[in-house]
């Protein structure tokens, strides 16, 4: 018997949790600068009982949005 508590679980990856979280943010807030994205999928994801260190969301998060917005790659600001 798993366990396992957290929401979500069938996601096979934390990188599928959290393209999901910052597909979902993007479609509704589409005008916000990257670490706002940053901030709010990493609360999201640990909300949701995942353990994600910010360094991990924020550069899922920029690979993600690379297309998407316009950043630094190397400051992500």
């Amino acid at each position: 018997m798993n366990n396992d508590h957290r929401h979500h679980t069938n996601y096979v990856s934390e990188q599928q949790l959290i393209h999901k979280c910052v597909l979902t943010y993007f479609d509704i807030f589409t005008n916000m600068p990257l670490q706002w994205y940053v901030q709010n999928v990493y609360d999201s994801v640990n909300r949701k009982g995942y353990t994600i260190s910010y360094k991990d969301v924020e550069f899922t998060v920029a690979y993600f949005l690379k297309d998407k917005l316009d950043f630094c790659p190397h400051c992500f600001k």
